[in-house]
């Protein structure tokens, strides 16, 4: 468990280059990662519209011309409840509140992308089923490889309360669908992990976490290989229901790391979480326990994973973070994992560790969260590679004096960060989102639109 009171400073490894965050999708409400490859970042012949972070004068809440460099600044105003940023291979970022929506956000500009909501929501399918779902993931290369998950309700079997996943590829001018998890009366399956093996064929770690002896055993499947032959797996499973799956992270290597949480006592007391390295090869595993701090007597009653994530650029490069609870505590987790051994991080003075990304350069950022009755204490913290946890305050709107909310975000690097941040009236009722961005942006094209969507 790390330290929470530690100041010394983290080094990651030198290898640490730039690497995709993909969210994940399972009932212990954990994130995903892959590890991509380092490529140039391409721009997209269909985006139609760009947007300058050049606000007018009259505007309180951008950061004045002599901010200080990597102060964040209002660039737009987001017409949306809820939006989220996706860190793609190469560097390009994508703004998402689907389906009204998408923004690409690349070389210090912001491109409308008004095309991107074609044929994904459902009621532009042939099954008229109704768009109600909802995108649990966005990774890939912008605009070659890119892929979305999106969450939906199984109206043919409504009594069982089914949710399940489509995977869609977007190709030429639309979104289309690849792959989509099993979902009958028998049970339903959840895409836990989704990476790149080799480039171009997308694979995916599937299973369910139902706690009977007949959930359905994870597996890694082939989901989207255009003209390639189906890569081999290495991931050897446990027996379900046997363990939780909290996060996953696959390389193109065919390295395979699962986060497990175990959901059986051994000898009357409960396991702690545990890293399932799988190897290229024949299917195998190594399970290595997580260290865990003294504070936290797993003899005594069930710990488990919330808001776990991993993030690496390769399989001995890894960070693993999170939020472990026991009965009503719950500690912040940060490890880093270096293909044999964990070591415990620092982490910064928050009780709850929520969203993260980690930069090109190394540098690890992340939400803070605050106990649920204070959430304007909402906080962006940044570990910069050998140095040591740092505050990003966030803008004061300026009617409410106080600042803005971060709600979701990713980084190039410590002085690059994009966010979306928030406030809102009426306990919710009256939310406001905007996008933030820590250096100044290109100009705009003539007649660009300050809002979106």
């Amino acid at each position: 468990m790390a330290s929470r009171s530690s100041s010394r400073p983290w080094t990651p490894s030198a290898r640490a280059l730039p690497l995709f965050l993909a969210t994940a999708f399972f009932p212990l409400a954990c994130r995903t990662g892959t590890a991509p490859e380092p490529r140039p970042a391409a721009t997209s012949p269909a985006a139609t519209t760009t947007t300058s972070a050049s606000r007018p004068s009259a505007d309180p809440t951008a950061a004045p011309p002599h901010a200080a460099a990597g102060a964040l600044r209002q660039v737009l105003d987001l017409r949306v409840h809820s939006a989220t940023l996706w860190h793609l291979q190469g560097g390009a970022v994508l703004l998402e509140h689907a389906p009204d929506l998408f923004a690409l956000l690349q070389h210090d500009a912001v491109q409308m992308l008004p095309h991107l909501a074609r044929g994904l929501s459902p009621d532009d399918g042939d099954d008229g089923t109704e768009a109600h779902g909802s995108v649990q993931a966005i990774q890939g290369r912008w605009p070659d490889a890119l892929w979305i998950v999106w969450r939906d309700h199984d109206t043919q079997s409504a009594e069982y309360n089914m949710w399940y996943q489509r995977l869609f590829r977007h190709r030429r001018d639309r979104w289309e669908k690849v792959h989509e998890t099993r979902h009958d009366p028998s049970g339903n399956t959840l895409y836990r992990g989704l990476w790149e093996q080799p480039a171009g064929c997308l694979v995916g770690l599937i299973s369910d976490d139902r706690e009977i002896p007949s959930a359905w055993q994870a597996e890694v499947n082939a989901l989207d290989c255009p003209g390639q032959p189906a890569p081999r797996s290495s991931f050897k499973p446990a027996p379900q229901p046997d363990v939780a799956i909290a996060a996953t992270l696959g390389f193109a290597s065919g390295h395979v790391l699962v986060l497990e949480q175990p959901t059986r006592p051994k000898n009357g007391a409960s396991l702690p979480p545990r890293l399932a390295v799988s190897r290229p090869g024949p299917p195998n595993r190594t399970e290595i326990p997580l260290p865990l701090s003294g504070e936290l007597d797993l003899s005594l009653q069930p710990s488990r994973l919330t808001s776990c994530q991993m993030l690496g650029p390769t399989p001995d490069n890894v960070f693993i973070l999170g939020n472990i609870t026991r009965g009503t505590e719950r500690l912040p987790l940060l490890l880093h994992f270096d293909g044999a051994s964990f070591t415990s991080l620092p982490t910064p003075p928050t009780p709850h560790i929520g969203e993260a990304d980690l930069a090109e350069d190394g540098t690890l950022v992340l939400l803070g969260s605050p106990p649920a009755s204070r959430p304007e204490a909402r906080s962006i913290w940044a570990l910069p590679r050998g140095g040591t946890w740092t505050e990003r305050p966030m803008p004061v709107h300026p009617e409410l004096g106080e600042p803005y909310r971060p709600w979701s975000l990713a980084a190039h690097s410590l002085e690059d960060l994009w966010v979306v941040g928030y406030h809102e009236k009426q306990g919710g009722k009256d939310r406001h989102l905007a996008l933030f961005h820590s250096r100044p942006l290109t100009s705009a094209a003539p007649g660009a639109a300050a809002a979106a969507p």
